[in-house]
Parts: structure tokens; C-alpha cells; sequence
């Protein structure tokens, strides 16, 4: 039988539906779960030796009807329905204290999250070969996820958990670097995907609630309030996340729902295809949404003409 002993260490999370804290757990845990990488390999860290780590999640809401209604959470019924991948968060254990009427879950715990690697840049460009690893695991997880009969909803930095291992000295990615270019030495991460309190089945029925992910990930039909969508919306997200980790700052940080549509179309154009066709024979502006103008027209908003900028404006 199981025994869950734990001794907590800090508080890592706190959010709207739980609260997180980094446990030393004494009890039981599913046969040949590994060792963090906070523990073991070049991640290991001294004041962790010895301990077992697990991320313990304690839901807020009180669950009057018991197990029966715990059984109806996404984030549970997700988390049991996705197979194991090494590029999302893995649970290990969830139980219910029968006085407190609390739902706990038992997590991998990683080192932090994908913002706050971005926060302790201070503006240090991360280095070409870790963007793309960033990206390699983010996608592999994501297609995963998806691939499984699920989409996430919530893609954000802080929902992208991370743990460094290291430094590493990488290649440079820069298509106009010489040849015999310095390597860029930087440190190496593990990307897991977290949080699916949000996720759904891509086969479940529409409509979902129209606030899904803070609005500077959302996809514009979701801004525009459709209630039926489905995988893009994640990746929209991924892609702002991307444009997020090589700038370090928000690619469309809206003050407003409004706003948020106006800066996607400044840099991305508006949904018509009035501009012609550039050099490379696609077309220049949004290109044509008619579902999107009609989604618009709707809830009361008429897209401005906007021409939008070129992709390299991205990074300037």
C-alpha cells in the first residue's frame, strides 16, 4: 500500500486553482520513477542530497462530492489519459484527504519556469543552439499531447517548467556567421510541459469557454470569442513563446482584449489580401480570414487596414 509521508521545502507555485510546494517525500512512489534532475547528473544540487523530491499541488476548491467529482477534473482525467513522454511534467501520485475534502497531486519537480529563465537574462540573448532545443522539446511535447487526443489551452512561459544541467558550448545558428565563428557557451535546460487544468480532448464537443491562456499567447479566434477551437490555439502560443525566448520580451503584450488584436495585426497585417504578393510569392498582409472578419463583425469590432511588418521587424 501506498504511504504518502512528505516533508515540505518551500512554496514554487501559487496560482488561482493551487498551490505548489517543493516536498521531500518519504512515502512510496510508482516503481522505477527516476530521480529528478535536480538530483542527480551535472543538475544535481548539494542542499537536495539525500532527499527524495516530488512538487506537491494542493487544489484550493474543497471537494464536497469526494472522489466521484475529483474523477470529472480535466487536469486529472488529462494527466491519466496522456501516455509518459519525457517532455511533460510526469504525475506520479493524487490522492484526496478525506477530512479536509483537499485533492493533491504528486509531480516531477522541476528547478523553475520558462519566464524566469527569461527574467534572469537580464537582455543576454540566449545562445542559437539553446533556442532550438528549447523549441526541439516544447514541440516534441506538444505534438505529444496532441497526438494523444488532447490540446493544452494554457501554452504560456510560465507553464513551460525547467531545470539547468549544465553548460554546453554550442554551435552558432546564424545563417550569415562565418565558418570558424566562436562557439556560444550557454547552459542546457530540460523543457517539460505543465499545468493541464485547462486541456482538453480535441474531440470533445465545442463550445469551450472563450477565456482560455493569458492574452498575450491567444489566438486571435479566441480574442474574437469563438467558442470552437481546437489545437491551433496552441500553436499561436508556441509561436509568440518562440518570438518571446529570442527577444526576451512579449512579441504582442496587449493592454486589452482590443489592443491585443491591434498588435497582432500592426506586425502580422489585417485578414485581407489587398497588398499584392512579396518577393517570395506569398502574400503580404494577414492574407485572406473570412471566418475571422465574420468572428469580428459579431462581438462588434471591424478590423483597421493594415499593411503589417516585415518578419525581420520581429526582432528589431
Amino acid at each position: 500500500a501506498s504511504t504518502r509521508s512528505y516533508t515540505p521545502l518551500k512554496v514554487v507555485g501559487d496560482g488561482s486553482f493551487g498551490t505548489v510546494w517543493l516536498c521531500d517525500w518519504h512515502g512510496t512512489l510508482p516503481p522505477n520513477t527516476p530521480l529528478s534532475a535536480m538530483q542527480c547528473g551535472a543538475g544535481a544540487k548539494r542542499e537536495y542530497a539525500g532527499k527524495r523530491l516530488v512538487a506537491v499541488k494542493r487544489m484550493k476548491k474543497k471537494w464536497e462530492g469526494g472522489w466521484d467529482e475529483c474523477k470529472k477534473l480535466k487536469e486529472l482525467e488529462s494527466l491519466r489519459a496522456i501516455p509518459y513522454h519525457p517532455n511533460i511534467i510526469p504525475l506520479y501520485d493524487f490522492f484526496l484527504l478525506p477530512q479536509t475534502k483537499e485533492l493533491y497531486f504528486v509531480f516531477e519537480p522541476m528547478e523553475g519556469n520558462l519566464y524566469q529563465l527569461i527574467k534572469t537574462r537580464k537582455g543576454k540573448p540566449l545562445a542559437g543552439g539553446l533556442v532550438s532545443s528549447i523549441f526541439r522539446q516544447v514541440v516534441s511535447g506538444l505534438y505529444h499531447i496532441h497526438a494523444s487526443g488532447y490540446f493544452h489551452r494554457d501554452m504560456k512561459p510560465e507553464n513551460l517548467l525547467v531545470t539547468t544541467t549544465g553548460l554546453y558550448d554550442y554551435r552558432t545558428l546564424s545563417p550569415v556567421a562565418p565558418p570558424d565563428a566562436p562557439l556560444e557557451k550557454d547552459v542546457v535546460v530540460i523543457v517539460k510541459l505543465a499545468d493541464f487544468g485547462l486541456a482538453r480532448e480535441t474531440r470533445s464537443k465545442p463550445p469551450y469557454t472563450e477565456y482560455v491562456s493569458t492574452r498575450w499567447y491567444r489566438a486571435p479566434e479566441v480574442l474574437l470569442k469563438s467558442r470552437d477551437y481546437s489545437n491551433p490555439v496552441d500553436m499561436w502560443a508556441l509561436g509568440t513563446i518562440m518570438a518571446e525566448l529570442v527577444n526576451l520580451r512579449p512579441l504582442f503584450p496587449g493592454q486589452g482584449e482590443i489592443d491585443q488584436v491591434a498588435r497582432i495585426c500592426e506586425l502580422l497585417g489585417d485578414p485581407m489580401d489587398d497588398y499584392g504578393l512579396d518577393g517570395r510569392g506569398k502574400p503580404i498582409g494577414g492574407g485572406r480570414w473570412p471566418r475571422g472578419v465574420k468572428m469580428a463583425k459579431a462581438v462588434g469590432f471591424a478590423f483597421q487596414k493594415v499593411r503589417g511588418s516585415a518578419m525581420a521587424d520581429i526582432q528589431s
